[in-house]
């Protein structure tokens, strides 16, 4: 009994150290897989965190554009504020000169008028009609 015994013994042993190796080449493969997929995960970020650098810079660079273009912009549009200020003068002097010169008219008119009172006429155009002029002397 003694070998027999001793089979018994040993066979259970052997069986269990296969399954063990068996088990261990096995988790190996699965941590070898594992480490490989990690490892291209890192590969997969590392090209996302590449872009989105790369991304930043370009967003940067039209930022700066878009500032660039919106200066361009506003230098154009005080150019054309101050085009119409000077515009604006201009038309304000032409005015002034227009009203003068109405006044210096109107101030005829009455000058008219009042010849034409003292000759009894007054406000007596050659179409016949009447007119009244007032307020524009001196």
């Amino acid at each position: 009994m003694s070998r027999f015994s001793l089979i018994a013994t040993i066979v259970p042993l052997v069986i269990v150290a296969i399954g063990l190796v068996g088990w261990v080449l096995t988790l190996r493969s699965d941590v070898t897989s594992t480490v490989q997929q990690v490892d291209g995960f890192h590969a997969e970020l590392s090209s996302i965190h590449e872009r989105i650098d790369n991304s930043v810079v370009l967003v940067g660079e039209t930022a700066r554009g878009v500032d660039v273009r919106i200066d361009i912009e506003m230098d154009n549009v005080y150019g054309t504020i101050d085009s119409l200020r000077e515009g604006i003068a201009e038309l304000e002097t032409a005015l002034a000169v227009a009203s003068d010169q109405m006044q210096t008219i109107m101030g005829d008119h009455e000058g008219f008028a009042d010849v034409l009172r003292e000759l009894g006429e007054i406000g007596v155009l050659p179409t016949g009609e009447r007119r009244a002029y007032g307020g524009y002397g001196n």
